[in-house]
């Protein structure tokens, strides 16, 4: 049996936010369930071959990064072009937090925080770093 793990994110607005994810990220959505006053209790979005759910903000179930104040976690995606990945994001609405740059692992790295209080680190690989050379000590 194959495992996986799926995050989840709970929005404010999840039609905007699945919006956003597509505009950006070349997302496509995969199926959307709507209770009967309008919020999405379940989306599966994907992106290339990877997915994530998104939810409308539930206060019995989840509760949103902005409600949180915030949230740790981080969103890693790669994509063929990280500087132009990261500029379409800012003009959708999403703020920088870290400028696109090469970093000591292989990848340019750009960092974003969505509209909807979720962080991304958006990343283009440039190589392959052999595992022995990121492990300290080896």
């Amino acid at each position: 049996m194959a495992l996986s793990i799926i995050p989840m994110l709970a929005v404010h607005d999840a039609a905007a936010a699945i919006s956003f994810y597509q505009s950006v990220f070349g997302a496509t959505e995969a199926n959307r369930m709507v209770t009967e006053d309008g919020k999405t209790s379940h989306a599966e979005i994907r992106v290339g071959d990877a997915r994530f759910m998104v939810a409308d903000e539930f206060p019995e179930h989840n509760t949103a990064a902005e409600t949180l104040g915030g949230t740790p976690v981080i969103l890693y995606i790669t994509v063929e072009d990280a500087l132009e990945t990261v500029n379409n994001a800012l003009a959708a609405g999403a703020a920088m937090l870290r400028e696109v740059a090469a970093q000591p692992h292989g990848d340019l790295v750009g960092k974003i925080k969505d509209p909807f209080g979720h962080v991304w680190m958006i990343a283009e690989p440039l190589k392959t770093v052999p595992q022995k050379k990121i492990i300290q000590g080896n």
